[in-house]
């Protein structure tokens, strides 16, 4: 019996390092994921300058 009360206590601090590895690679995930959203926002930013340039330069008489 006083084996099975020293596993039970081992147990759970034997797996904190797999807690943390878990734990740092969700919040490496959430921070790519973070970028990839930003970098996302400003590509379609750029592109709705480019067609609001582009409805402008028709909008304009090309006569005047």
């Amino acid at each position: 019996m006083p084996d099975l009360i020293a596993l039970q206590i081992e147990l759970p601090s034997s797996n904190l390092p797999w807690l943390f590895a878990a734990f740092a690679v969700s919040w490496a995930v959430f921070f790519l994921y973070v970028i990839y959203v930003t970098r996302r926002q400003q590509e379609m930013q750029n592109q709705i300058r480019q067609l609001r340039r582009a409805m402008e330069q028709q909008e304009t008489p090309e006569g005047d």
